[in-house]
């Protein structure tokens, strides 16, 4: 199994609001990101729910990206809507979205074949390559919330 360094402490990094979404610019934006820092992405689940009080929507987008051949980044998008109402294309609902970011050391589990190898790769990651990874770890960081900043100004939250 690889080694795992949350970037984002789950659920901290995160939008919410009531007011008019456009989904398929939501869309759009998470593409143009994905294209943009070379992110595979990859719809995971899209699950709408007819409801009296309107739709609910559970949606989960993960993008993934092989940095090196020891380092994978990760970031997982929810997305819940509630109360969700359509009209003229636009949607009306309690919103939230959630971004967590993982950076993933020997993702390809090279170093998972013995005790001893599992033991070598925690002081290589731990202490003899810590500030190397940190510095990934930096970019991945960045990338989020870059992310985060251009979903903000798409659902006119304007990130500052």
């Amino acid at each position: 199994m690889s080694d795992s360094w949350p970037v984002t402490e789950e659920g901290t990094v995160s939008i919410r609001q009531n007011a008019n979404f456009d989904l398929k610019q939501l869309y759009k934006r998470f593409h143009e990101f994905s294209q943009e820092y070379q992110y595979k992405f990859n719809e995971k689940n899209f699950t709408r729910k007819d409801k009296s009080d309107g739709s609910e929507y559970q949606i989960e987008w993960v993008f993934e990206r092989k940095v090196t051949q020891f380092i994978k980044f990760k970031i997982d998008v929810e997305i819940w809507s509630l109360r969700t109402t359509e009209e003229k294309g636009m949607f009306n609902g309690d919103m939230e979205i959630n971004f967590n970011a993982v950076m993933e050391m020997d993702y390809e589990d090279k170093w998972e074949k013995t005790t001893f190898t599992k033991l070598l790769r925690k002081i290589y990651i731990y202490y003899i390559k810590k500030p190397y990874f940190l510095r990934y770890a930096g970019k991945l960081w960045s990338e989020v919330y870059d992310l985060h900043a251009r979903v903000k100004t798409t659902l006119n939250q304007f990130a500052t």
